[in-house]
Parts: C-alpha cells; structure tokens; sequence
C-alpha cells in the first residue's frame, strides 16, 4: 500500500450544500419515506430532498463574513502550530474552506473534527455569530502520489487567486514551495 504523504480537505459552511444538492450529495440515508440511499457515495441531485432538507434546517445557511474568516486564519495558525502536521496551502472562502495537510499519525478523522470545533469555538468568541458554522462531516482524501499533491496544491492556490488574493495568503501556511521540505 502506498504511504499517504497528505490530506485534501474540504469544510463547507452550515447549509450550503444539502442533501438532495444539484450538484450531487454524500448525505447519507435519513428518510424512512424516501428509502435508504448507499452512504459515501455521490448521488444525483434530488430537488424533493433538497427540499426536506431546507425545510428541516434549524439555523440558516452560514457564509463565513470577513471577521469569521480572520478567526479561522487565526485557529488554524494555532492548531498548526500545536500539531505535528503542517498546512501547506489554503484557501479560506465564504462558503468553503480547502486545506491540504502533511501527513499526521493522528486520526485525519479526528483531526479533522478538531479543526471545526476549535474555529466554530473561536469564532462564537470573536464574533457575534453563534450558531453552527460548519456542515455536518468533511469531504477528505488521502493524497499518496506527488503528482496529486501538487496538483491539488496548485488547485487551492488558484482558488485564492481567483478571490484576487495571492496564491500563499495566509502566514501560518508552510513557507517553502519545496514539495519534499513540507512532507
């Protein structure tokens, strides 16, 4: 088996991206009435699910404002700083949040679910949000091959270039474009 040299993650903000979504859905099966759907795996949009989904949401979507994203930028510093895994590139948005992380001994799963509790913590400190901010579960891979990490670095940076910031915004991102000096 290869070894995994990092993680692609992927945080969307609360209730932007529901079960029954156009653009397809992970959400596992939840609804007696329209039948079990296979978990961990993209399904078609479905506007009769999207519908019960809106309709069952609690609080309303989040979009992360300039302070809430001056608070992730922060945690995610600190918890980089505490941890034996380093963030390589990022890229910080409204609606979703892209990590790519050096491999971890620890479970990604649980680092993962760190991360959302220590920034939606930060975040109800800092701001006057205090709802939940992230949606349920995570969208993760485990990058074994170079090719893919640096594709998917580069596919972050051009998120942040898109937003018309530059490619490495954040300090807390791993300083050398090196690929071997950051995994």
């Amino acid at each position: 088996m290869p070894k995994t040299i990092g993680y692609h993650i992927v945080l969307s903000g609360h209730g932007l991206w529901l079960p029954g979504d156009d653009r397809g859905h992970w959400s596992e099966a939840w609804d007696a009435e329209l039948g079990l759907i296979e978990p961990h795996t993209l399904h078609p949009g479905d506007p009769v699910r999207k519908r019960i989904a809106q309709e069952r949401m609690v609080h309303p979507p989040v979009r992360l404002s300039t302070a809430m994203q001056n608070s992730v930028i922060t945690r995610f510093a600190s918890c980089a700083a505490d941890s034996d895994w380093q963030i390589v590139a990022a890229s910080i948005e409204s609606t979703h949040t892209h990590l790519l992380l050096t491999y971890t001994e620890r479970n990604i799963d649980n680092t993962v679910k760190w991360l959302k509790d220590q920034t939606t913590k930060a975040i109800h400190r800092e701001t006057s949000h205090q709802g939940p901010v992230w949606c349920k579960g995570k969208w993760r891979s485990f990058v074994f091959e170079l090719d893919v990490w640096n594709n998917t670095l580069r596919y972050i940076e051009r998120h942040n270039e898109r937003r018309g910031v530059s490619p490495r915004p954040y300090p807390f991102l791993a300083q050398s474009r090196d690929r071997r000096s950051r995994i």
